[in-house]
């Protein structure tokens, strides 16, 4: 404990700074909807209780959907490039460090969906990279507009939804993603296919994906006429240990099919094991992907893009892995 105390007091501020943004972000993950409702509750006891009448009321009948639906009311297009460039998100990016990486140039007359691999424990790299101007996405891939998606679930707290809105975030459903990419040529959303299943499964050395079965973002950007670009996180599993105990994975996938997301247990270095380990992670964005704009894409041509997406995602892994740890005969799992 005393080693403990003198290693926090021997840090330098900037150090200190690294590591309280990092742990806002955890934070954030566990206590998006206790804490803001609390907050909210103890307002109602003071003379700002009409304003939080008047927000709650906002929020139920006009805002409720608009993380859904991008024209469902005008302020829920609202994003903020001074809370997507905050100063506090560069600590964030230094303290593993986090680098974005680009292949290829993207034309700005098209739409995109940006597909992350692998989800990791907190999608640590979606974050930076897409939610966030830390790691210059607006410079490296000019024209672009980039709208990371997540689950529903966390739009259902109040004011933490807000902030997440600010930061270019919207619901991961099909009318969400559709409302974005219908706002004009440019805009991209960024998504991660594995989703909970991909949590689940990440430890460090892993190279894996639940993707076999994940087709819907193949029929969107069919439906859509929009590109795919590959996208893969070298470091994001690197980051928690999890433990491999039967009955925590079966609560765990309990979670995911009756709620559509899990919390997971993990360990990492610092701060009860909450802080993530210092590994650095590299997001490899590949070339894009072109589909046809099919109104109505056919199983069979589902299926056929889907294949060709495996591969390119496993051509893209293949080119960077011994750059950023992998062995050479290190593969891309599909499962």
């Amino acid at each position: 404990m005393l080693t403990t105390i003198k290693y926090l007091i021997s840090l330098s501020p900037t150090e200190h700074y690294k590591r309280a943004v990092v742990t806002f972000f955890i934070l954030n993950f566990f206590c998006a909807h206790i804490v803001p409702s609390v907050f909210l509750i103890l307002l109602l006891l003071t003379r700002l209780a009409p304003f939080v009448v008047l927000y709650l009321a906002w929020l139920l009948v006009f805002d409720w959907k608009s993380s859904a639906k991008s024209w469902h009311w005008p302020l829920s297009v609202r994003r903020s490039t001074y809370v997507r460039s905050a100063r506090m998100w560069n600590y964030f990016r230094d303290f593993f460090p986090i680098k974005l990486v680009k292949t290829a140039d993207l034309a700005p007359d098209k739409n995109y969906i940006f597909c992350y691999h692998p989800h990791g424990v907190f999608a640590v790299g979606v974050f930076s990279n897409f939610a966030t101007e830390a790691t210059g996405f607006r410079e490296q891939f000019p024209g672009l507009t980039i709208w990371p998606m997540t689950v529903p679930v966390v739009f259902a707290a109040p004011v933490m939804r807000e902030w997440l809105m600010l930061l270019g975030a919207r619901s991961v459903t099909t009318s969400g993603c559709r409302g974005i990419l219908g706002l004009g040529k440019g805009h991209c959303i960024a998504l991660v296919p594995g989703g909970t299943r991909d949590m689940l499964e990440a430890r460090p050395g892993e190279a894996k994906t639940a993707i076999l079965n994940r087709k819907g973002f193949i029929r969107l950007a069919l439906e859509n006429g929009a590109s795919l670009v590959p996208v893969y996180g070298f470091g994001e599993n690197d980051l928690y240990d999890q433990p491999k105990s039967s009955f925590l994975r079966w609560f765990q996938r309990f979670c995911t099919d009756r709620f559509g997301m899990s919390y997971p247990f993990f360990q990492g270095k610092e701060l009860a094991r909450m802080l993530p380990h210092r590994h650095p992670l590299h997001t490899v964005v590949g070339s894009s992907l072109d589909l046809p704009h099919l109104e109505k894409p056919t199983t069979e041509e589902v299926d056929h893009w889907h294949a060709v997406y495996l591969e390119k995602l496993s051509a893209l892994f293949d080119e960077h892995k011994e750059k950023y740890g992998y062995s050479a005969d290190k593969k891309l799992e599909f499962f």
